[in-house]
């Protein structure tokens, strides 16, 4: 044999020897599935019709997403993947995001949205995203029941039970189904988890099935969805180590592809969100740590990461519980949302970890596999006992979900939707006059539309705030008092009188509560800044009966009342703690005026002055006094066992100043203000 031959006779050797040591760890033997045609002909009509319950709950879902869409209610996390979308679908492929800045894949290294703006010259409205997102979820649904009936029906075959068995995955049926949660997370904007647990949930069923080359283009497909995506392939791979034998080996494989994608991510700087573990970073430089300092931050400071999780012990309850508690201990079930809960839990903050939050989807589906699997297995033993504690337990989850539905369905549209369909008509009118190429400064809570285009930022909170300028026309869409805000109306109504005031930008739209201006700065401007001022106009308050007079210079607009009695200005709603208050009102007036300062949290007056005639002169008015035993709003919680620990709104009661005229007296108001000295100090 030469020597030629001899190099390529080891170097097959070699390679069939490096062969046969991966192979392993990428087979899985998979369990073996009857064909559905000798499934039981009530398990068959079940898996049938529960697909078409299923592709029904789907359609509901879509078009309760072009309902939100119509009435504005999408919000800043919206805008973030909106304009992504828009910009990357126009040929920038490393957008730069204005809403959480810098660029968009530093967020959670996302790389779904690459190819989803391709749908962009498809169907380029707001509701395609949401409709991606509501078709991931009821593919998350139809893996899971599948999965439910295969299961089913293996156990059936081995155990030579009877059809009803089908049972069994009917009652899955109506647990994922009947979960409140899962239109609550869906109407809160889009996020691509839905889209990654799809995957996620694709490469779990194929490997249980045995279908590892399928399993494992599945389980890519969610790697490449972000640092989400690889939690829950790290996931996959703890629920195969503990499924069996069979999978161990590609469950190591699995959960080390995971943390290794993650700690790759981590380390490029693609998981700038893990600023939310601020908790676990006190006295650090920075608040956003990577994966590696977040696990050495739980080992350095084990009580804070316990104080963490501890705080949000109720909604961690409220996430397991709806779809059978002991479903979360099944080994399928259990390794993604194990990681789901341990992630969320950390942050120590009930809006990462709520069960109306996209971070608890994966609940709402494995839990209801694990809980059937259960369920299903018990039911399969000899112990007459064992049978009907199976049966006892399926009925019990049912019972369950029914009170979870009960209780939360019915808040689904009051949560979510806070855009009169009036005011909604009118944002509309306003997206069609603004040019993509304009810069855009919106009200976060009904800025979602506006997204697509280069620029636009948010007003979240105030009034004190600072934008770049980007574009020669800069317009501002507020809405102080509809859509769901972070921002206190008082702050978006100073915002607006510094807008007319300061900025000399036009008023366009002053209609429903909506005021849109538009702006063009001066040819050197780079910037435009927003003060802390303690009155707010009386032109941007609700005044009907009353006229609202916009002409002439900005710092003259006003509010006026001639002849008729009754409110005059109303609305205004300010956060106020305990202390000592001054009320003031810029008014002019013939006659007498009546100012009460209301708390609307206990529908009490807590102070009331009248004041006399100006004369016709504008006259700056004002009282003070004290502020004290104030309560704050309370979320709704739920009710008793159905309940979670919802965010809370800030600790300050809301007080209205409101303005009463009597008949035949002529008033104006100019502006009003309300002071909390405690607060100020």
């Amino acid at each position: 044999m030469t020597s030629v031959d001899s190099r390529v006779t080891k170097n097959g050797k070699r390679t069939e020897r490096i062969y046969e040591t991966l192979v392993p760890w990428f087979r899985c033997e998979g369990d073996s599935i009857p064909a559905r045609r000798t499934w039981s002909k009530f398990l068959q009509r079940v898996h049938a019709y529960g697909l078409l319950a299923i592709v029904i709950g789907f359609l509901c879902l879509a078009d309760w997403s072009d309902f939100l869409v119509r009435r504005f209610s999408l919000t800043l996390d919206y805008s973030f993947y909106g304009q992504a979308w828009f910009l990357i679908a126009h040929g920038h492929l490393d957008p730069y995001s204005t809403t959480f800045p810098p660029t968009f894949w530093h967020n959670a290294f996302e790389l779904v949205m690459w190819p989803l703006a391709a749908l962009w010259y498809v169907w380029p409205h707001a509701v395609t995203l949401l409709w991606v997102q509501d078709a991931a979820t009821a593919g998350c649904a139809a893996v899971i029941f599948i999965w439910m009936c295969e299961l089913t029906a293996q156990i059936a075959k081995s155990k030579n039970l009877g059809a009803w068995t089908a049972l069994f995955p009917l009652c899955g049926l109506i647990l994922l189904l009947a979960n409140p949660w899962t239109i609550w997370i869906d109407s809160f904007d889009f996020h691509p988890q839905a889209i990654d647990l799809f995957f996620a949930l694709l490469a779990a069923h194929f490997f249980w099935r045995g279908s590892a080359r399928r399993g494992w283009v599945a389980a890519l497909l969610a790697l490449a969805c972000g640092a989400i995506g690889a939690t829950y392939v790290a996931g996959v791979g703890l629920s195969s180590m503990l499924a069996g034998r069979r999978w161990r080996r590609l469950g190591a494989m699995l959960l080390t592809l995971g943390i290794l994608w993650l700690l790759l991510i981590s380390h490029i700087g693609g998981d700038r969100a893990s600023g939310v573990y601020s908790n676990l970073t006190q006295g650090a430089h920075s608040t956003s740590i990577t994966t590696y300092q977040l696990i050495q931050a739980i080992f350095e400071h084990p009580s804070r990461a316990f104080s963490s999780v501890w705080s949000v012990r109720k909604d961690m309850f409220a996430d397991i519980v709806p779809g059978g508690v002991i479903g979360f201990f099944s080994p399928w079930s259990f390794g993604i949302s194990f990681l789901v809960l341990v992630e969320g839990s950390l942050t120590g903050s009930a809006g990462f970890i709520e069960p109306y939050v996209q971070n608890s989807l994966p609940f709402i589906f494995l839990i209801p596999l694990g809980t059937i699997a259960f369920c299903v297995t018990l039911a399969s033993t000899r112990q007459r006992w064992k049978r009907i504690l199976s049966f006892f337990l399926a009925t019990l989850t049912i019972i369950n979900i029914g009170g979870w539905s009960i209780t939360w369905f019915h808040r689904t549209e009051s949560q979510w939707v806070s855009v009169s369909s009036s005011t909604a008509t009118t944002l509309s009118r306003a997206l069609a006059m603004i040019h993509p190429g304009d810069e855009v400064i919106a009200s976060q809570g009904i800025m979602g539309p506006f997204a697509f285009r280069q620029w636009i930022y948010p007003l979240v909170g105030g009034p004190v705030a600072s934008f770049p300028i980007r574009s020669r026309t800069v317009w501002f869409v507020m809405s102080p008092g509809s859509g769901i805000e972070t921002e206190t109306t008082i702050e978006a109504e100073s915002q607006i009188g510094q807008i007319a005031v300061q900025l000399h930008a036009r008023l366009i739209i002053d209609s429903n509560g909506i005021f849109v201006f538009k702006w063009r700065p001066r040819p050197h401007q780079r910037s435009v800044h927003f003060t802390n001022v303690i009155s707010v106009p009386a032109w941007s308050l609700y005044s009907f009966p009353s006229v609202t007079v916009t002409k002439g210079p900005a710092k003259l607009w006003h509010v006026k009342q001639s002849g008729s009695s009754g409110y005059i200005v109303s609305g205004d709603y300010w956060r106020l703690q305990n202390g000592t208050y001054t009320a003031s009102v810029k008014l002019s007036s013939s006659g007498k005026v009546e100012v009460a300062l209301l708390d609307t949290s206990t529908h009490t007056v807590l102070k009331k002055e009248i004041f006399g005639s100006t004369a016709g002169s504008i006259t700056t008015k004002s009282f003070t006094g004290n502020v004290v035993n104030l309560r704050s709003p309370e979320a709704y919680p739920g009710y008793g066992f159905f309940s979670v620990k919802p965010v809370e709104p800030p600790p300050n009661d809301i007080l209205e100043l409101i303005l009463l005229v009597p008949r035949l007296t002529h008033a104006s108001i100019y502006s009003i203000g309300v002071s909390n000295q405690a607060s100020e100090n």
